[in-house]
């Protein structure tokens, strides 16, 4: 039997860069230079919205979700690191924007019980492959790899996740905030325990 170490997934800011979806509300009209690098006027509404971090975690991106789908990049200051539970708060300078930003973020982790079950895999075996190669019969013979379906048993247990997060943008050096955004998460991890090898 071959044994895991529990897989333990630390939650992080929007997971596998997955899309937050939420709403961004809008108090004072607020200017953003979008990802093509144009200057817009947001007006004060409220707007459905989502956020992501990029792949490389350098930049959050927040989307309106309007006919022309208008991003907006932040940039995430080199060597800081946004918590999975924790505030965390960005100059006008460090973000690229003219704008500050402050936030929150607040992630919650339940284990469910405990269950066994077999599930299908796959693994690779050495086949011998022969094919012929002239008028007399002769054949070449050589050894490739097959894919092959197999179950596995397993113990583990699954994790389910819920991060909510709030954005709080500002013209820059004001105190009194001219927008929020707000959204929420909720993902499922397998922990695997223990597993027996695929065959």
């Amino acid at each position: 039997m071959k044994y895991l170490m529990p897989l333990l997934l630390a939650a992080a800011f929007l997971v596998g860069c997955e899309r937050l979806e939420g709403q961004l509300n809008i108090t004072k009209d607020l200017k953003l230079v979008n990802s093509r690098g144009d200057t817009h006027l947001l007006r004060v509404g409220t707007y459905s919205a989502d956020l992501r971090q990029s792949t490389f975690g350098k930049k959050i991106v927040l989307r309106l979700n309007n006919d022309s789908d208008e991003k907006f990049n932040f940039l995430i200051p080199e060597g800081s690191q946004i918590p999975s539970n924790g505030s965390f708060k960005y100059s006008s300078a460090q973000i690229g924007q003219k704008v500050d930003l402050a936030g929150t973020v607040r992630t919650v982790s339940t284990n469910g019980p405990v269950r066994e079950a077999v599930q299908q895999c796959t693994y690779t075996e050495p086949v011998t492959v022969c094919v012929p190669t002239g008028p007399q019969g002769q054949v070449t013979c050589s050894t490739q790899m097959r894919t092959v379906y197999g179950q596995q048993w397993m113990r583990y247990y699954d994790r389910t996740s819920t991060q909510d997060v709030v954005l709080s943008i500002a013209a820059a050096g004001q105190a009194e905030e001219s927008a929020q955004f707000t959204g929420a998460n909720t993902w499922v991890d397998r922990v695997v325990l223990s597993q027996m090898p695929c065959r």
